[in-house]
């Protein structure tokens, strides 16, 4: 079930009140189309109909898909360090059993709804992040700002992603087979990093460098 509210959002340029739509909570299944809006990446643009601001007003939003098994919880990044996880088991017990993910932005969301559809793991995706970044910063000559899973072609045995560096606005795409998937799925299970542990938990770039320094601590 997605939920709907309206709340009046000042105008950071003109002042004007504006009643704007939100949605805290968006169910896959029963709303196509508020889906679409977070895969291209616009269901939290925000315009003033006065002045024509354009801004991206992220508010707490639960996304939820049933039938894929998962969820993932947006809270705007207030200039904190990644969200400390949530146990919700006793707040909604009908969420048992589900993946359950914190994300501070839209691009987050989108990127976690592209892994649990096309049924990997995300914990070893970042594994596989973490070592193209690596890859790409050597090549390029900087640091990688952000990264992001795009896609799997199971066919062709691939993955991809595109990784953002500073003073460039396109992304440089890079992709890998799936054995390098197959084996941070490995590294995963091999720590036991890879269990439903009942809370809204984050699983980034810092999730994936503990599970790598464990996974090289008991191979010593």
């Amino acid at each position: 079930m997605s939920t709907k509210m309206t709340k009046d959002v000042s105008c950071p340029r003109c002042g004007a009140v504006i009643k704007t739509e939100m949605w805290p909570g968006i169910g896959a299944q029963e709303s196509p189309p508020l889906r679409e809006r977070v895969m291209d990446e616009t269901l939290f643009d925000w315009k003033c109909p006065e002045c024509g601001y354009e801004a991206q007003l992220v508010y707490p939003c639960l996304y939820h898909d049933k039938q894929n098994g998962f969820l993932v919880y947006v809270v705007p990044n207030a200039g904190c360090c990644s969200p400390q996880a949530v146990d919700v088991s006793e707040e909604f017990p009908q969420f048992g059993g589900m993946k359950k993910r914190v994300v501070t932005t839209p691009a987050g969301l989108k990127e976690k709804i592209l892994i649990f559809e096309a049924g990997l793991d995300d914990l070893a995706v970042e594994l596989v992040k973490l070592a193209l970044a690596d890859v790409a910063a050597s090549k390029h000559g900087t640091e990688v700002e952000t990264s992001y899973f795009s896609a799997v072609d199971r066919e062709a045995d691939r993955m991809e992603f595109s990784f953002f560096l500073p003073g460039r606005d396109e992304p440089v795409r890079r992709g890998t087979r799936l054995d390098v998937y197959r084996k941070s799925l490995e590294i995963v299970r091999s720590v036991g990093a890879d269990g439903d542990s009942g809370k809204f938990e984050s699983v980034d770039y810092d999730a994936a460098q503990e599970t790598l320094r464990r996974y090289r601590e008991e191979d010593e």
